[in-house]
């Protein structure tokens, strides 16, 4: 066990925040700690600052592990650093000028957008002028509720979601029904938005039309899942561990194929000849060029944009086949995750099979089982205290 982390397992005490000489008030919180590149996390204990105007301070419940963690653990801006990014909580204080939004809702926390620039205004939150600035851990004046010995610590995309509570813009919460397992809503703040939007959004597949979907870990299973209610047949996943590509066929896919062992062009071409729409999330360029030689006249692809694109000849182009990288698939949080909940609640977007739960006090194990593909999506639970239901 971490040093500390049995704290977070005794009874939570109530909010109290800090207040010396006049100073800003902060409370004392556990969280798990990047304190530079290739660090294994620490639990160590920050002060969290009360949340500024157009604020909310969330308790948090679970925070899923992605691969952008992963990549953020060796190449991150800002050094210490809280990461996570698929966060479940509940909100326990709400800032000045917050509304819709009150203490006790149920919370997924997603990607940070300022609200105010043009894209924003637009409806294309994903594409907001300062995406990457809230990426990279900090509040646009360069500041953080966080602090360690007086220094401020980041927390990746506004969120900072390893942590047992966190204090983030209010257009980084989206609200929630009760009725469902708060702890395993993370993911659908990141990579289940993300493979799910890029269908839905994106592609906007038509019915018994053909889809080929590239390596299908989370986001991937997302997308899958996204096509098969869209109507989608048949529907090809493409990985190269073996776990995945079962989870993929109880999912919904008609045709598995393992990359590592087959040429996979030749078995698209089997299946169906081609498809009408493709996504990929590998990044990996033999599959990125068997996926394009499958692509039918008028075809879609798009892809999360990490690693590589389809690259289309000046002839496929004339053909109508184009490609698009997506940024978190197009969404914008308040309105699909909603969406996606109400499809989980009839039993038709079953996200949740793809999830396994770690304690906190296991976070770099969580973190390894992530980087090996052992466990599809795993997710640190926070605060075992929490009721298996959103209150």
């Amino acid at each position: 066990m971490m040093p500390g982390a049995a704290d977070l397992w005794s009874e939570a005490p109530s909010i109290s925040f800090l207040s010396e000489s006049g100073a800003k008030r902060r409370m004392k919180i556990k969280a798990a700690v990047l304190s530079g590149p290739g660090k294994k996390l620490a639990i160590t204990e920050l002060d969290l600052a009360e949340p500024r105007d157009q604020e909310v301070l969330v308790k948090i419940s679970a925070c899923g592990v992605c691969h952008t963690d992963l990549w953020v653990q060796d190449y991150s801006r800002h050094y210490p650093i809280v990461l996570g990014h698929e966060t479940s909580g509940i909100i326990e204080k709400t800032g000045k000028g917050v509304t819709g939004l009150q203490p006790g809702d149920p919370v997924v926390l997603s990607y940070t957008y300022c609200g105010e620039c043009e894209a924003c205004r637009s409806g294309r939150t994903y594409e907001c002028e300062h995406l990457y600035d809230f990426f990279e851990g900090l509040r646009l004046d360069g500041t953080s509720p966080r602090s360690l010995r007086g220094k401020p610590v980041a927390a990746l995309i506004g969120q900072g979601g390893f942590a047992a509570y966190t204090v983030c813009h209010k257009n980084t919460v989206v609200k929630v029904d009760g009725g469902f397992d708060l702890q395993l809503l993370g993911p659908l703040g990141c990579g289940v938005l993300t493979g799910a939007g890029s269908v839905l959004n994106c592609l906007k597949p038509a019915k018994k039309k053909a889809i080929a979907i590239g390596g299908v870990g989370c986001v991937g299973l997302s997308a899958l899942m996204a096509a098969k209610r869209s109507g989608c047949s048949p529907i090809i996943a493409i990985d190269r561990i073996p776990g995945r590509l079962e989870m993929a066929k109880e999912l919904g896919a008609t045709h598995c194929i393992n990359g590592d062992e087959t040429d996979i062009s030749a078995e698209i071409k089997k299946f169906c000849g081609g498809v009408d729409y493709a996504f990929d999330t590998s990044g990996n360029r033999r599959l990125l060029d068997a996926l394009r030689i499958r692509l039918n006249p008028g075809a879609s692809a798009c892809g999360v944009g990490i690693g590589g694109s389809m690259n289309l000849s000046r002839k496929e182009k004339e053909q109508g086949k184009t490609w698009e990288d997506t940024t978190a698939g197009w969404s914008v949080p308040q309105k699909l995750i909603p969406r996606l909940l109400a499809w989980h609640k009839a039993g038709k977007f079953p996200f949740d099979r793809m999830i396994k739960v770690f304690p906190f006090d296991e976070i770099n194990e969580a973190f390894e089982a992530n980087r090996s593909g052992s466990v599809i999506k795993p997710v640190v639970v926070i605060d075992r205290g929490y009721s298996s239901r959103a209150r």
